[in-house]
């Protein structure tokens, strides 16, 4: 179309134009069309206020990602269809950076997107052309491949296909195709087109290119379907069924229209890398796709990392890297791109997989998730928690399944081992019975769990002896829960709100759960005893040391003897009889240990489950001039484990630094907000319902907020059983950096130890 209007305007330019058009446009840079006037009704709360393209993702409006990975492929002009708030992207433009232009479908209600893609074709210049959905989010590689694929149309094909998962195959946009390999063309695509889940070739990724040439096929198409040039075709021609009313249809209709005419479709194929965000639910998956948002910065470091650990088992090994490469059927360069992190993370996943699969050599110890946290720090609003809200029924005393709790996610990070959960209590139970049938107690969990409580509820567990114990909770009580002790939660009468914060965390058996499964639990209970049985348990732990050491009775005896410990006595520390100091330090000598792997700290009944009232936690409280620091529930066989009641002082502008080896949770369980500062100048308000990760070693502070800086009116998720002012629940734990990994640690030569998660030598000059 607008090669015809330069000819009509210069006709001398015509033999020039038809002859060298082809190359002079493909020289263009290519420009992206953001189909973004849609109401986004399914993302309902945020989309009240917001266009979906403009909802916050990783820090950044939606469609600014996607201008981000379209500019890596050399796209320059944006062209972004606007309706619904529309508006709201004046304020953004800024923030979208160059070449950003808006075009406003004021009939958006109506009409579907290819009114919108007619309306911004004709602003668009000549040239290369992105077509591209404003409701998803991709990595730059999606772009690229569809860059890079032939064709001159080309539509970009996620083969894991998450909407099949998510929303169910009949609401997906549906592929299926003919052809393979680069021949590979669309036969079918969008809802309803009557394809077979089994013959989907995978989900129409919303993105699609046309080059010079395609681009023309697509416009003269468009302007038959909406009667714009007649002249194009040079006879009648009748509109499908199926695309009426054409003011509704959908670039898939477009395409499905092209490829009944036998245009070629071509397809870039992906797995993984894009999500549609069309509900909540969608939402949520894409916060926590970490990967999406790496830069490129970022995408080298983590890509670096793995290289470290990939040197580091080659040097484990003893094989230089050519001879990996060799054995992997790779080449050197790749190993190299690998080790400088100048590859992608696909394509680094792709090495560290062949090295798990030529040597033995565990996934996990090659592979590195992504650092989900941004300089140490995740911040998780409370919106975000209700967009994860659900409930779960549980049978009551008629055997009905009615609403038992409403559970939300909080902060979390692929970092730690935190599970951490907001939990509405919704079933009421009167009795005080703790065997009340409407009473539910689960199975227990291998998770520890430690539990902040937010008005009245009941908890209730059932002991090893079988006794089920219920105590009274309020706000600010606590308690700590050890793995697999079966527990529940009720609410009681008129209680305005009954909410538990539940942070459950993986420890050392957690983190060895590979290795129990293959032991089994039978024989890990041989070799780690009971502690509630303390004779059993040092009975087991000191075969345990003997057998690690080829040691029977009969060679022990006269070692010991030799300590001045009669072969009596040998016998009944055996048999798991207390040892004196002395004997302790004759053991330790003996089986080359230290005196503390000897020990044994009984688990008393008590220890199973710890219950803390807040009046004895307000007792032991330490006050500073920005925080008052009140210890929750806490237990001696989880040391590291530490929780307190935080309260964000007046003196606190700006609140002292904390920050430790541990990992910490943080839930605002208040009602006023406060600023929580981290790193080297991040900061972001926490407002009651928030809640927020930051990793060990990272430093942090909380500070009250001016009143004339506060935001009034926001809602607070815990309602009026809330703690009165600025109160955080501060949640303390080990990850893999436990105390016995640093005792480890701290035993390595100086020399080398900052090669540790970092190794850059290679085992041999």
């Amino acid at each position: 179309m607008f090669l015809r209007q330069v000819l009509q305007m210069n006709p001398a330019y015509g033999s020039y134009l038809q002859s060298d058009q082809e190359a002079l446009l493909s020289s263009w840079a290519p420009a992206a069309v953001i189909l973004a006037a849609g109401r986004g009704a399914r993302l309902v709360p945020y989309t009240d206020t917001l266009p979906t393209a403009l909802i916050s993702i990783a820090g950044k409006p939606l469609v600014a990602h996607t201008l981000k990975a379209l500019r890596r492929q050399g796209v320059e002009q944006f062209y972004i269809c606007r309706g619904w708030q529309g508006e709201v992207f004046d304020e953004h433009l800024e923030e979208l950076g160059p070449g950003v232009q808006l075009i406003d479908c004021p009939d958006f209600n109506s009409t579907g997107m290819l009114e919108s893609l007619r309306l911004a074709l004709r602003m668009v210049g000549p040239g290369p052309l992105y077509v591209c959905y404003g409701d998803i989010i991709f990595r730059p590689c999606v772009a690229r491949r569809l860059l890079e694929a032939p064709g001159d149309l080309v539509a970009a094909v996620n083969g894991a296909a998450p909407g099949r998962q998510s929303k169910g195959f009949a609401e997906v946009e549906s592929v299926s195709c003919v052809g393979s390999g680069g021949d590979r063309c669309v036969r079918r695509i969008g809802k309803g087109r009557r394809v077979r889940e089994a013959d989907a070739t995978g989900e129409f990724a919303g993105l699609m290119k046309c080059t010079v040439a395609g681009r023309r096929v697509m416009e003269e198409t468009l302007g038959r379907l909406f009667q714009e040039d007649a002249s194009c075709t040079g006879q009648a021609w009748t509109l499908p069924w199926w695309l009426e009313p054409v003011q509704r249809a959908s670039l898939c209709d477009l395409l499905q229209l092209m490829a009944d005419e036998g245009v070629a479709i071509h397809v870039a194929m992906g797995f993984g890398g894009w999500h549609e965000v069309n509900t909540c639910e969608d939402l949520t998956r894409a916060w926590n796709d970490t990967a999406l948002f790496l830069s490129e910065e970022d995408t080298r470091t983590q890509v670096k990392a793995m290289g470290s650990c990939l040197l580091s088992e080659a040097n484990d090994l003893k094989r230089p890297l050519p001879i990996v490469a060799k054995e992997l059927n790779v080449s050197l360069d790749l190993l190299e791109c690998l080790l400088r992190g100048d590859l992608e993370v696909s394509d680094a996943l792709d090495v560290v997989r062949k090295m798990s699969e030529v040597y033995a050599v565990p996934l996990n110890d090659l592979w590195l998730d992504a650092d989900d946290t941004l300089a140490g720090c995740r911040v998780f609003s409370f919106e975000q928690a209700e967009s994860s809200s659900r409930v779960l029924d549980r049978q009551d005393r008629s055997g009905r399944r009615t609403p038992y709790y409403e559970y939300r996610d909080s902060a979390m990070s692929r970092c730690s081992q935190f599970r951490p959960e907001w939990i509405k209590v919704l079933r009421v139970v009167t009795s005080g019975d703790p065997l009340d049938p409407d009473i539910q107690m689960n199975n227990g969990h291998l998770m520890m769990q430690t539990t902040l409580f937010i008005g009245p509820v009941d908890f209730y567990w059932k002991d090893r002896h079988g006794k089920v114990h219920r105590r009274e909770m309020n706000t600010g009580d606590s308690n700590y829960i050890s793995p697999f002790v079966p527990h529940s939660f009720t609410a009681r009468k008129d209680a305005p709100e009954a909410i538990i914060i539940a942070v459950t965390y993986g420890g050392a058996v957690r983190r060895a759960f590979t290795e129990l499964s293959r032991v089994g639990a039978a024989q890990v209970a041989r070799l780690a005893g009971d502690w509630r049985d303390p004779t059993e348990a040092r009975k087991c732990l000191l075969k345990r040391r003997l057998a690690a050491e080829c040691l029977s009775f009969q060679d022990l005896a006269p070692k010991l003897a030799a300590q001045n410990i009669p072969a009596g006595r040998v016998e009944e520390l055996l048999e798991g009889h207390e040892a004196s100091e002395a004997e302790l330090e004759a053991l330790a000598l003996v089986l080359h240990v230290r005196k503390a792997d000897l020990l044994v700290s009984p688990l008393q009944d008590e220890e199973e489950v710890v219950v803390t009232f807040a009046a004895d936690s307000c007792a032991e409280a330490r006050r500073s001039e920005s925080y008052v620091l009140a210890p929750l529930a806490r237990t001696r066989h989880q040391p590291d484990l530490k929780t307190f009641d935080l309260e964000v002082l007046e003196g606190a502008r700006p609140g002292h630094c904390l920050g430790c080896g541990l990992h910490s949770f943080i839930y605002h369980f208040g009602s006023e907000p406060v600023q929580l500062t981290w790193g080297a100048g991040s900061s972001q308000i926490l407002r009651p319902g928030d809640s927020a990760y930051v990793a060990p070693m990272v430093e942090h502070r909380f500070s009250v907020i001016p009143q004339a800086q506060q935001v009034h009116g926001t809602k607070n998720q815990n309602g009026a059983a809330c703690g009165v002012g600025r109160h955080l629940l501060l949640v303390r734990i080990p990850g893999q950096l436990s105390g016995e990994t640093l005792a480890e640690f701290a035993t390595f030569s100086a020399c080398g130890r900052e090669r540790v998660g970092a190794e850059t030598v290679r085992w041999y000059n």
